[in-house]
């Protein structure tokens, strides 16, 4: 996959979380299921998965991408994701951060595969630069994130 593909593909799921989402929709998210938790011991992370992703709007369309990515925020749960926020670069009137912190990095490539995310990107994407950047990270926790299982031991080293 080419990094403009990635790219696209991270945005999607951005996207994706901020949607209205018709009735067809909100079942599918509804049929929808997080994957399970990663057994211990079985070589999968229990850490959460992070990503930051900043883009940039076309001149005066910033708002507008805003309020995409604010719609229907509180449906991504139903998906695995455990934060969604939406940032303003104080320093460039174009561009916006999103942080997301989700279940899994599977719960968050099965986000993708929703035909809502496609649906989103067409409205977006003409309003977008194609400029993204993309942060991953495993994410230990904090404030506002669900309590969670100690993940592999990690409190001990503190």
């Amino acid at each position: 996959m080419s990094r403009k593909q990635t790219l696209r593909a991270i945005f999607a799921v951005t996207i994706f979380l901020t949607v209205s989402l018709s009735h067809l929709q909100t079942r599918e998210l509804a049929e929808s299921r997080p994957p399970k938790k990663a057994e211990a011991g079985k070589g999968k992370s229990s850490m959460r998965y992070g990503v930051f992703v900043k883009m940039t709007a076309r001149p005066g369309k910033r708002d507008a991408v805003v309020a995409i990515l604010l719609r229907d925020v509180e449906k991504a749960k139903a998906v695995g994701c455990d934060l969604y926020v939406v940032n303003l670069a104080p320093d460039n009137p174009e561009v916006v951060w999103v942080s997301e912190v989700w279940t899994s990095r599977e719960a968050h490539r099965a986000s993708l595969q929703l035909p809502s995310v496609k649906q989103a990107i067409a409205e977006a994407m003409p309003m977008l630069t194609g400029e993204f950047q993309q942060i991953e990270v495993d994410v230990v926790g904090g404030l506002g994130l669900p309590a969670r299982p100690d993940p592999e031991g990690l409190k001990k080293s503190f």
